[in-house]
């Protein structure tokens, strides 16, 4: 009986030794998913060891080791991201739900993963209780972001309104700018905006909120294996939200509706 219970255990210890050799040969025979993100911070940024972290950063890493991917990522400037995006030389990227340039060219994944507030931030005393406060102000934005639903969009493009825009670089120098009186108000997201007050040491602007921007991944229709992507790894997704195992700042993902965005899932 012992030496037959004996070989029984060997041979499950060989066979699960076997899977799994078979199931790592698998994910090293997968070609890396090329990722591609912006700074914007907590979600996706670059360490001072020049890796990639934040909070989407880890998602998509135990997505793409879930369904079996290595992930490269590349961190890119706003508009160098797009034309990459297009090219197919990255395959995959966070993207507001409605991008009003990517979308043209990526397929998106069937889940709405965070909402992201959109704020104008302003000086002290300049709460602006219309938009008609506005008038002649100076407003900074951040260079190569996309503000697709802000209704202050037109209003910058209208001479007479006299809205002198500027551009920051980054988060980080736009609230510095801030603070040197450079612009009477600031339009950024209210993540990076904060992590960017945090890391400045400078104390939060007053600010109000103008919209809330649904963020999901983005395929370039590029790359031939676009759809085989995003369908691994939104089934990926669905099996780690069934079993709650997802990070905690994600539970809330869900389908989006029909009806938010113009493209065919």
């Amino acid at each position: 009986m012992l030496p037959r219970l004996l070989a029984w255990l060997i041979a499950t210890v060989f066979c699960c030794a076997q899977m799994a050799l078979a199931e790592e040969e698998s994910v090293v025979q997968q070609a890396p998913i090329r990722i591609g993100y912006i700074e914007f911070p907590p979600y996706s940024s670059t360490d001072s060891q020049g890796q990639a972290v934040g909070e989407l950063i880890d998602l998509i890493r135990l997505l793409a080791q879930r369904a079996g991917y290595r992930a490269n990522f590349i961190e890119y400037p706003s508009f160098r991201l797009f034309k990459a995006m297009e090219a197919g030389q990255i395959e995959m990227a966070p993207s507001l739900l409605n991008h009003p340039v990517m979308q043209r060219y990526t397929l998106l994944s069937r889940y709405l993963i965070v909402q992201v507030k959109l704020n104008l931030y302003y000086q002290e005393k300049l709460s602006p209780w219309s938009l008609s406060d506005l008038h002649d102000s100076r407003l900074l934005q951040i260079q190569g972001l996309v503000y697709p639903g802000s209704p202050l969009t037109s209003l910058v493009k209208d001479p007479a309104w006299g809205i002198a825009r500027s551009t920051a670089p980054n988060h980080l120098a736009a609230v510095q700018m801030m603070h040197l009186q450079r612009a009477e108000y600031l339009l950024d997201y209210q993540d990076p905006a904060e992590a960017a007050f945090s890391e400045s040491g400078l104390p939060p602007l007053p600010h109000t909120t103008l919209l809330q921007e649904d963020f999901t991944f983005a395929y370039s229709k590029r790359s031939p294996r676009a759809r085989q992507l995003r369908d691994d790894l939104d089934r990926t997704l669905e099996h780690l939200l069934q079993r709650g195992d997802i990070p905690q700042r994600f539970t809330g993902i869900v389908p989006y509706k029909a009806g938010d965005i113009s493209q065919s899932p």
